[in-house]
Parts: C-alpha cells; sequence; structure tokens
C-alpha cells in the first residue's frame, strides 16, 4: 500500500521544507526522561521516532489503542536494530493507557518520572466531534486538565500542548475543544512559572485519515478524487516540519507562549489534489474531481489569528510566536468554564455541550 507520508514534500507544499535545526533540541533534551500520550499516532509515532535520535534517557510512549502500541514497538525495534552499535540508544518502553483513567495515569507518571511531555493524545476528526460531543470534549479538554494537574503535582519541568489553527474562531466542537485546551495551557504555565507551551499546527502531510491519504488511495485505485469544496483552502506543513515545531517548543519556548511555524500560505484543496495525483501516476489522464460538499464542523478557510493576536518573531528562525492582547482575561476565567462544561459532560447533555463549549472558545479569542 503506497506511504502517503513519503510522497515529495516540497512537491506537495509547492516550496521548500523549512531548513531545520535540531541542535537546540538535542541540547535540551539530551538525558531527559520525556513521555509521550498519543505515541501509537501518525504524528505521536513520527515523533517517538525522532526522540530515539535526540538523546532522551528513557522514552515513555503511551496510547490507548493496543494496535497502534504492536506497530510502533515493531517500528521502534527495527530502528534500534539498526542504529550503528557505537551510538547508545534509550531505554525506551510502550504504556498501554487511556489519558482519561486518573489513576492509571498517576501510575505511568510516577513510573516514568518525566522531565518533558509532549501530550499529543487527542481526538482529531471535525465530523467525529459533531457526533460524539461528549467523547470528544472529555479526550481532549478534561484528561489535558487532568495531565497538567498531575504535571503540577510532580513539579514536571516542561510539557507541550499541540493545538490547532482551528482554534481560531472555531465552527466545530473540536476547534473549541483545542482553544480551550491552549488556554489552560497558559493558565498553568503562568500558575506554576513552568515552560508549559502550546503550538498551533495546520495540515500536516500524510497524516491518517487525512486529505493526503484519500487522495492517494482515489488516484492509486482510477478512482474519482474526492473534495469537499472547489473553494476551500488550507495551510499545510510537512510531517519533519510539524515534530520539529513540538520539540523546538520544548527545547525553547517560554512558559505560557503559542508558538506556530512561519508558513502563513494557503493552498486550494484542489491544488493538493492534484499535486498527489502527479506524484503516484505521472502522466496518466487527469482524473474527475467529484464535489461532496462541507461535513458538519468544516469551513472553507482556516484563520491562524483572531482579531486579538499578532504575530511576533518566535525564539528561533522559523518560528513565530502569537500573542494576544486578551490573554491575561482568558487565563482569568477559564476554569469557570471549564466547570460549567464538565457538568454538561458528566450529564451527558451533548448538545448544550456543544453549544457552550463554542461560546467558551468564542469568548477566549
Amino acid at each position: 500500500m503506497l506511504d502517503p507520508t513519503r510522497l515529495d514534500p516540497p512537491t506537495l507544499l509547492g516550496r521548500p521544507e523549512l531548513p531545520l535545526d535540531w541542535t537546540a533540541a538535542r541540547r535540551e533534551l539530551a538525558g531527559a526522561r520525556v513521555l509521550v500520550t498519543g505515541a501509537g499516532g501518525s504524528v505521536g509515532s513520527r515523533l517517538a521516532e525522532t526522540l530515539l535520535d535526540l538523546g532522551p534517557s528513557r522514552l515513555t510512549l503511551l496510547d490507548h489503542h493496543d494496535h497502534a502500541l504492536f506497530g510502533l514497538r515493531r517500528r521502534l525495534d527495527d530502528l534500534t536494530r539498526e542504529r550503528p552499535k557505537s551510538t547508545a540508544s534509550p531505554t525506551w518502553s510502550l504504556a498501554l493507557a487511556d489519558v482519561r483513567d486518573r489513576g492509571r495515569m498517576q501510575r505511568v507518571l510516577d513510573d516514568a518520572r518525566p522531565d518533558v511531555i509532549f501530550h499529543m493524545a487527542a481526538y482529531k476528526h471535525v465530523p467525529f466531534g459533531e457526533e460524539f460531543p461528549e467523547e470528544t470534549f472529555a479526550v481532549n479538554v478534561l484528561a489535558t486538565d487532568q495531565i497538567l494537574r498531575l504535571a503540577a503535582e510532580r513539579g514536571i519541568d516542561r510539557l507541550v500542548y499541540p493545538s490547532s489553527d482551528k482554534a481560531v474562531h472555531p465552527p466545530s466542537l473540536y476547534g473549541a475543544t483545542k482553544r480551550l485546551s491552549e488556554t489552560l495551557v497558559g493558565r498553568f504555565a503562568l500558575d506554576l512559572d513552568q515552560r508549559f507551551v502550546a503550538v498551533r499546527y495546520v495540515n500536516i502531510l500524510g497524516t491518517h485519515g487525512s486529505a493526503i491519504e484519500t487522495f492517494a488511495a482515489q488516484v492509486a485505485g482510477g478512482q474519482a478524487l474526492t473534495i469537499t469544496d472547489a473553494a476551500m483552502t488550507r495551510y499545510w506543513v510537512s510531517m519533519p516540519e510539524a515534530i520539529w515545531l513540538v520539540v523546538q517548543a520544548a527545547a525553547i519556548g517560554a512558559p505560557g507562549s503559542v508558538l506556530m511555524l512561519d508558513v502563513t500560505d494557503e493552498v486550494p484543496i484542489v491544488t493538493i489534489a492534484r499535486r498527489v495525483e502527479a506524484l503516484v501516476a505521472p502522466g496518466r489522464p487527469e482524473l474527475p474531481i467529484r464535489v461532496t460538499g462541507l461535513r458538519p464542523g468544516e469551513r472553507l478557510r482556516e484563520e491562524l489569528l483572531s482579531e486579538h493576536e499578532a504575530f511576533r518573531n518566535g525564539p528561533c528562525t522559523g518560528l513565530l510566536e502569537v500573542v494576544n492582547q486578551r490573554r491575561r482575561a482568558n487565563l482569568d476565567v477559564i476554569h469557570e468554564f471549564l466547570e460549567h462544561l464538565r457538568a454538561l459532560a458528566e450529564a451527558g447533555d451533548g448538545e448544550g455541550l456543544k453549544a457552550s463549549a463554542m461560546n467558551a472558545a468564542r469568548a477566549l479569542q
């Protein structure tokens, strides 16, 4: 089966990949104990592979999906065997656990004793967030709040949380959960003066269930290319760029900062589809395009900043920092919003949860 992550990133992006300097990450993560939640996912697993080369003393890789962890173990076993015998390999282990389970997470943290947490675990599919709001909120927000509290109790120095451009004026519950959790990270960072940092991702080439994966399969099968709307555009980064963003955030991000890659060019979804087609089946006549319509929670264009936000130069070349003029006001009310939303989730009021979460996310722009 074609692996869409192996398609040439510069061709898909329509630009050269950013020059990625790993010096700071090697310096700051060398000898550290690192925990990755959601390590079996498409981004989490690539992060795990990258961390093997950055010199942590111990790497704990957590996911609730046993099949994903099984595949990750095989991949890391292969990578470990391929390393030169003269190259030290970090101790790594797997943890099968649900981030919502407080007792289990306490035991994992007490065993792993991480210096750095990459909290990658989340539900990511926008339409599923609309269909299953209580579950999405529980994993994306309540579990994040729990991880932050457990990290605070243990004095953990650094935590990186991946937010999303969908957190800006979100039309979906998924986007609202990202804005809520991004603000929570800032609240804990302020209270603790710890290096808890959020990054805002845009679309990443080759993630599971992504448009790239869908287009590649359709081209390989000679099927029509399905797009939701011919006017849709998205921001895109490569998988190495996405991994570099989170490790740089861990290495040099200031407490409470929100960082993004310095990539702000929109690409029409039709253009991406045709680029995939040209890579998968070069020289073959173009396939027809079928428009399927927007799915629940989707929008035509993503936004990178709210009306209260601006970019400034980040801590190194290639990074931007998001500055919010309402930051302190947002941090002061986040726990009030969270308690109200928690009560709705526990009562099973999915529609009320969606409406209230969207209102809270709008108030936190």
